[in-house]
């Protein structure tokens, strides 16, 4: 039996009573329509199941009513918490989507994902960068090709626009946190870091340096839990029997504090522990997690707004909170 024909606007326009251009203006979401014919040009669409010719209306637009997004993984639950915060921005914009492409930690697949977005001609492409340096060509690709922003991360030096927090000053309230909370003869501070190949790991890392002592042992890895697992590991193994550990994200922190707990290590009166993001994966934590905060909110709120803008290319930055947690509160245990 041959496929039934497909729902026409017309035949919108038959069932709603209406005329073409009508059903044209309402489903096309271009000009202001009564809400009464709006709800009769909408049920009709949905009794006959007719869908938008998406690739019709973006020829007749100029524009696809898409954004691309490339995140350097999906396995870190924070950038998968990014995705959802700048999905929620741009869904009261029901004329926009928020496609998502992961590069799996690879610089080409991320080059694969923004040539796949700029030939789907994405009216804007948002990109969290793998490499701090190594990620250039794909930035300066998508920068010349279409109103590109970076989010958490940056390749200096492109003609991209820029969002994030301010890292150094993450650091300075965790060093603020610990200079007020912490008998740090007791329990001093160990860093658990991610080798800084990204622009945050290496600002994280620059802002310890700065605001605590650079005698502080620093163990560098990567952003995952396993990593977090297997460097307390190693403090356990080298002798620590109390330390204050500060984390570069969330995730690691999770790995550092399952390893702590599993191994019948108290936390907070053995060890403390401390994030930074503040999304995604803090709400998994089990005493809760202290940890530094994005405000991711207004993160997605500015790039929805900056994709929106004919501005030239920026950097806006953010300024992150701390929020105390069971793992490391405020006074000493």
């Amino acid at each position: 039996m041959p496929p039934s024909r497909s729902a026409t606007m017309a035949d919108v326009a038959r069932l709603a009573g209406v005329s073409v251009a009508t059903v044209s203006r309402t489903l096309s979401g271009t000009r202001s329509v009564d809400p009464a014919m709006q709800r009769r040009v909408t049920e009709a669409a949905e009794r006959l199941g007719y869908q938008v010719n998406l690739v019709g209306r973006a020829l007749r637009q100029t524009r696809t009513s898409t954004v691309g997004l490339v995140v350097p993984d999906l396995d870190n639950p924070y950038f998968s918490a990014l995705a959802q915060q700048l999905s929620r921005a741009f869904s009261s914009d029901p004329g926009t989507d928020l496609l998502v492409f992961s590069a799996d930690g690879s610089l080409e697949t991320e080059a694969r994902g923004v040539r796949s977005f700029l030939g789907r001609q994405v009216d804007a492409l948002v990109l969290i960068p793998v490499h701090e340096q190594r990620s250039e060509p794909s930035v300066t690709t998508a920068a010349a090709a279409v109103h590109t922003i970076q989010l958490d991360r940056r390749v200096q030096g492109t003609a991209a626009s820029y969002v994030g927090v301010s890292n150094r000053a993450g650091m300075q309230l965790v060093h603020e946190h610990v200079s007020t909370a912490v008998d740090v003869s007791r329990q001093p501070v160990v860093y658990v870091g991610a080798t800084p190949d990204s622009s945050s790991a290496h600002e994280r890392l620059d802002g310890m340096r700065q605001y605590f002592s650079p005698d502080v042992p620093a163990l560098l890895g990567d952003f995952s839990a396993a990593w977090g697992r297997e460097a307390a590991a190693r403090i356990l193994a080298d002798g620590w029997t109390g330390a204050t550990i500060v984390t570069a994200a969330d995730v690691i922190a999770l790995g550092v504090l399952a390893h702590l707990l599993h191994e019948g290590r108290s936390v907070p009166d053995e060890f403390r522990v401390i994030g930074f993001d503040g999304i995604g994966a803090a709400a998994l934590a089990h005493p809760s997690l202290t940890t530094v905060r994005q405000p991711v909110e207004e993160m997605a709120r500015s790039i929805r707004s900056l994709v929106e803008s004919d501005d030239e290319p920026s950097s806006r930055w953010f300024k992150p909170d701390i929020v105390l947690g069971a793992t490391s509160p405020a006074g000493t245990p």
